[in-house]
């Protein structure tokens, strides 16, 4: 019986901290003044393509899903380690080590992260094994 008492803590540490690790912004964050940009039609590029899937538009404040796709150029292999993404407040706040768990060379999948409600627009960076990079603006609003 004593096993299970070791065990049922360390699960239940686990899960806390896998819950933490999907908060994305803090409030505190979300209260900073904003560094909102315009997108802009962006012109020829040679970096890593980015494509957004979520978020977009209007969704839930928890349990926000991250899906950003990457597509190598040329057959360039995309670097991981160069994934960036950045809350675009004043100062900027970087995202990047809390979505690192879910990116990999292909792009970015998260699901359950937490943000609080209101606008907020991230700038996912990204460049290849030739240092040809990319950025994309994302624009959600959280309920």
């Amino acid at each position: 019986m004593k096993p299970y008492l070791i065990v049922a803590p360390a699960a239940a540490m686990l899960c806390v901290t896998s819950a933490l690790a999907l908060d994305l912004i803090t409030d505190a964050e979300s209260k900073l003044p904003s560094a909102y940009q315009e997108v802009k039609r962006a012109g020829v590029t040679r970096g890593p393509g980015i494509d957004v899937t979520s978020p977009s538009g209007s969704v839930k404040k928890d349990g926000v899903a991250i899906k950003v796709d990457f597509k190598s150029r040329g057959g360039v292999p995309i670097d991981p380690k160069t994934v960036k993404v950045t809350y675009m407040k004043n100062p900027a706040v970087d995202l990047t080590e809390r979505v690192r768990a879910g990116t990999t060379g292909s792009g970015i999948a998260l699901e359950g992260a937490t943000v609080p409600a209101g606008e907020h627009q991230l700038r996912v960076e990204v460049s290849d094994a030739e240092g040809r990079s990319s950025s994309r603006l994302v624009n959600f609003s959280a309920q």
